[in-house]
C-alpha cells in the first residue's frame, strides 16, 4: 500500500495524519493514529468517538 498524508475532517475536528492508500472501493478506517491526534478516544459500549484530555499533556 502507498503511504502518505491526509487531512481527515470528523467529530469538528481536523488533522493531518499518515494514511496507508489501499484500493478503490476498501471501506475507510479511522485509526489510532488520526484518533490521538485529534484527542479523541472509541466508547465501544456506546459506539461513539468520546474526548481524552489525557492525551493533551
Amino acid at each position: 500500500m502507498d503511504i502518505g498524508y491526509a487531512r481527515v475532517r470528523f467529530e469538528g475536528r481536523e488533522v493531518i495524519t499518515q494514511v496507508l492508500f489501499n484500493d478503490e472501493g476498501t471501506q475507510p478506517l479511522l485509526g489510532a493514529m488520526a484518533l490521538e491526534g485529534a484527542y479523541l478516544g472509541v466508547d465501544p459500549v456506546g459506539k461513539r468517538l468520546v474526548p481524552v484530555p489525557g492525551l493533551m499533556m
